[in-house]
């Protein structure tokens, strides 16, 4: 199978960036363990390869799932010798202290369901698909306020097939071997969180996350991107 110069790129930025994301957190732990579920609701934006838009994809749902963990830039809440190199320099630079615990960086295992339905002269089809992946995010929360917080950050994924098939008509084709699915897929995106306090250890939160596909339209060939949207609920354990 021959991978395009652009797949080839993509795949090392994100290499890069979870490289990054690891050298970052690489001296400090966790600070939460997180499990949310959701919903995805999904469009295929799909180029023929005269160039022409499809209109006849129509959005589509399904489920999201999500674990992973959350680490702080700087966790004021840890204990270090107050004569370290650490304590010493922080306390005297609080405002970059304070900056820095509101930055914060997570890396997830996710699986999404990501479908389309339509139909195209009288012919009704729709996509059903399962995709796994890894997932990093990097972003600023605010202050709490009255056990309430808001975050919002960039975020990158990449995601495999394990299942998909096209109902078309009365038949069922796999989409296992067509590329358009079946490669690797890249996204990137953002999301926004609004987290509440339950207790010392114990967070709820509602997320919402936009995310979309990088591939760019080729000359004389079809482009399928996706995009979704998605809305879940979850919770968070202070390690």
């Amino acid at each position: 199978m021959k991978i395009s110069l652009f797949y080839i790129k993509a795949f090392v930025l994100m290499i890069i960036f979870f490289a990054l994301v690891c050298g970052i957190i690489g001296d400090i732990k966790a600070q939460t363990y997180n499990l949310s579920v959701g919903t995805n609701v999904s469009t295929y934006q799909f180029i023929n390869s005269d160039g022409q838009a499809i209109d006849f994809l129509k959005r589509g749902s399904g489920s999201h799932f999500k674990i992973g963990a959350e680490f702080r830039m700087l966790d004021t809440t840890g204990n270090y010798s107050s004569s370290s190199k650490k304590a010493i320099y922080f306390t005297q630079h609080t405002g970059f202290a304070k900056l820095l615990s509101l930055i914060h960086a997570n890396v997830h295992v996710e699986s999404n369901q990501i479908n389309a339905v339509g139909d195209n002269q009288n012919i009704a089809f729709s996509y059903q698909t399962n995709y796994v992946g890894l997932s990093g995010g990097l972003g600023i929360s605010t202050p709490s306020f009255k056990n309430w917080t808001l975050s919002v950050q960039g975020r990158v994924a990449g995601h495999k097939l394990i299942q998909g098939n096209q109902a078309l008509g009365s038949r069922y084709i796999d989409l296992s071997s067509d590329s358009q699915f079946a490669d690797i897929q890249l996204f990137a995106g953002y999301s926004g969180q609004l987290q509440k306090k339950l207790n010392d250890r114990l967070f709820a939160f509602l997320d919402y996350q936009d995310m979309r596909t990088l591939h760019n339209q080729q000359t004389g060939k079809p482009t399928l991107n996706f995009l979704t949207g998605t809305i879940s609920f979850g919770i968070k354990i202070l390690k």
